[in-house]
């Protein structure tokens, strides 16, 4: 009998949501937003980020600065 790899669970990154309500990664895509606040994977908080894209856009934009000293 083979494994079902499908059922197992997979971690889900935090994406970071704007202030216009919009996923940084991805702010033309409304449902994109709708859909991670939904499905629980988005997040106001800077430092519980784990999107890598979220991460590059937000430290671009110098949403990060006050928190890399924190770590």
């Amino acid at each position: 009998m083979k494994p079902d790899y499908r059922k197992q669970s997979r971690i889900r990154d935090l994406h970071f949501l704007t202030a216009d309500a919009r996923v940084a990664c991805n702010p033309r895509d409304r449902e994109a937003a709708h859909r991670a606040h939904v499905e629980g994977i988005a997040t106001e908080n800077p430092l519980a980020v784990t999107c890598k894209k979220c991460l590059i856009v937000m430290r671009k934009a110098g949403k990060l600065r006050g928190a890399e000293g924190a770590k």
